[in-house]
């Protein structure tokens, strides 16, 4: 069974060229991950491409950059060991040659001037007081000269992730800030190339904690930017001589993707409408302050925007395989051929039907969801304890449909499809009310399917393996509320974190953490108090736990503890340490080992 869907679905990471002829993307094979190319023009089956690099990618990351077709240089963003130790790589799409082009502990901001000639890269280091910060550097890629644009280490305002854009004259280039790194409060700045100076760009009043730059280069004083300091993420025009703001867009709901076009002026927007199943495709013209002009086409489903130059939409729901499509568009969308990112019919891979649905929750409010339903008999249901509430083909979801399972994909508060009010009902609050939606996600099942507790799991990785756990072991009394723990018939936990001081200690991100829970120093009970590994008396059910050894995201040690008090317990459990990996997956061994005892494990409890 298992075997089946990883045949079906090897492909991965896919990028499209400028002028449609070639996609290039991962395959999972038996023992590697490799890049392949597969020539349009000759197939649009992606089981025709070839391999054109050595490399193993099941032992590094991977993630598309952009592709210099005058070099036939492909940038990626990579690491080693699966650490996160991220950097820039190129592959030589012709001769498959694999290159590091920056040598940083971890690089995660960057950006090329238009014309590939300049390059702006962030270094960042780790100081002796476990504060992040970032050296940011220029490199003339025809010389290799390299110079110290910045460092920010006594800045308010300091770099995390952000793309670069220069002006149109490359006097000057533009990135993203956040206040003290602490995912709240984001700005931009601009440095002056030749004297360094920096200048911060946005009046305070306008800050929030999602923004970033729309445009592909700086024209004139027009900047354009988008923000969701309004509700949803909407684009801006801020004029840089005049320092005066315009919200051109007046979208109300969350953005499914946004790609500016080489004009420099048109962009690319797919917005999702979860509540109807839709995805709404604009073209935008922007025209510096005044409204632009906008075409707007509804699709069904979920769509985003395709890693390419050219428009491809890729479209994926719950009953429906990866697909991409190329499009024209002069105000109506103008299909012109579509490449299926799996192997097989799809009618052999869809095992399901699926519905919107909305669930009352503990304090009145509705919690939005997909319902996933086996053809067959339901013999149990799983919910996706985080980063669900989305529409998107998983092979998973198949699986536990044949298996008789239905899944629940809830937007729990502090998901991000449904709006900034929502997405921040979590803050300073992680473990908290987000669990209490969860388990009235388990009583809505109760009601709607007619199952028992003992017939309803949790499942979650990362973030949601940090639910899943949570969710097992919650307080039967909680904020001074009584019921606030449920009976779960059962868990899988990827990747997930038990100790929530040991992650703030140990991850790379410890930022998010204290996002979502508050400073750490002068807070150390209330981290004990959300931590899984403190509350494991409370958990009465099996539980399957996966997690890499290489985890640099999560550590394995934020781990450590709980999992050796499940091993001196008498609960039912799988532990799968994987050896090599980091915070994904691995190749076709490793997936088919993962998932044999998940299997196995599901079979057993559900017996």
């Amino acid at each position: 069974m298992i075997s089946k869907y990883l045949d079906a679905f090897p492909f991965m990471q896919t990028y499209i060229t400028e002028d449609s002829k070639t996609a290039l993307y991962l395959k999972i094979e038996d023992s590697a991950t490799k890049l392949h190319m597969l020539n349009l023009e000759e197939s649009q089956n992606y089981g025709d491409g070839k391999a054109i690099c050595d490399e193993d990618f099941s032992k590094r990351s991977f993630g598309h950059y952009f592709l210099d077709d005058k070099s036939d240089l492909l940038y990626i963003t990579s690491d080693e060991n699966n650490l996160e130790n991220y950097n820039l790589y190129t592959i030589n799409i012709k001769t498959g040659e694999f290159k590091q082009v920056t040598h940083t502990s971890y690089c995660g901001v960057y950006g090329f001037s238009e014309d590939h000639s300049k390059l702006v890269f962030g270094d960042r280091y780790k100081t002796e007081d476990g504060k992040f910060y970032t050296k940011l550097f220029i490199r003339d890629m025809a010389t290799g000269e390299e110079t110290l644009l910045a460092d920010d280490a006594d800045w308010t305002y300091r770099f995390s992730w952000s793309g670069v854009r220069f002006d149109a004259d490359m006097k000057s280039v533009f990135v993203g800030v956040d206040k003290e790194n602490l995912r709240a409060k984001s700005n931009f700045i601009k440095i002056d190339l030749a004297s360094k100076e920096v200048t911060k760009i946005l009046p305070e009043e306008t800050e929030c904690n999602a923004m970033f730059m729309t445009a592909r280069y700086v024209s004139g004083n027009d900047f354009f930017y988008c923000s969701n300091i309004d509700g949803y993420e909407n684009i801006y025009h801020f004029d840089l001589e005049n320092k005066v703001t315009t919200k051109l867009t007046s979208y109300e709901n969350d953005l499914a993707g946004i790609r500016p076009r080489k004009d420099n002026k048109t962009i690319h927007v797919a917005l999702s409408v979860q509540s109807k199943d839709e995805t709404h495709f604009k073209e935008i013209v922007l025209n510096g302050s005044e409204k632009p002009s906008e075409k707007t086409h509804i699709l069904k489903g979920a769509h985003n925007i395709g890693n390419s130059e050219a428009l491809w939409l890729s479209c994926s729901t719950m009953d429906m395989p990866l697909t991409f499509t190329k499009y024209e568009f002069d105000g109506d969308l103008k299909e012109s051929f579509t490449v299926e990112a799996f192997v097989g019919k799809r009618e052999e891979l869809v095992h399901n039907s699926y519905r919107y649905v909305e669930y009352e929750t503990f304090d009145g409010h509705n919690v939005p969801a997909f319902l996933s339903m086996p053809k067959g008999e339901v013999k149990a249901a799983v919910i996706t304890a985080f980063y669900g509430g989305t529409n998107y083909y998983s092979w998973l979801t198949q699986l536990f449909s044949e298996l008789g399972i239905a899944v629940l994909s809830p937007g729990v508060r502090g998901s991000w499809s449904y709006g900034k009010e929502w997405r921040e009902h979590i803050l300073g609050d992680l473990g908290g009310d987000e669990i209490l939606d969860v388990h009235w996600g388990a009583k809505y099942l109760e009601k709607e399917l007619g199952l028992k507790p003992s017939q309803i799991g949790v499942r979650g990785g990362s973030h949601g393996g940090y639910s899943v756990l949570r969710s097992m072991t919650m307080p039967e009394k909680f904020k001074d509320r009584e019921g606030t723990s449920y009976p779960y018939g059962f868990g899988i936990c990827w990747a997930g974190f038990a100790d929530l001081e040991d992650f703030y200690k140990t991850s790379n991100i410890p930022d998010w953490l204290v996002n979502m829970l508050g400073a750490y120093e002068g807070n150390e009970e209330k981290y004990r108090e959300r931590s899984p590994i403190h509350d494991f008396d409370n958990l009465d059910a099996p539980l399957f736990i996966a997690h890499g050894e290489n985890d640099a995201r999560v550590s394995p040690t934020s781990m450590q503890g709980f999992l050796d008090k499940l091993e001196g317990s008498n609960n039912d459990y799988i532990i799968h340490l994987m050896k090599g990996l980091g915070h994904g997956v691995g190749n076709k061994d490793d997936e088919i080992a993962q998932y044999t005892k998940m299997v196995s494990f599901l079979n057993r409890v559900l017996d």
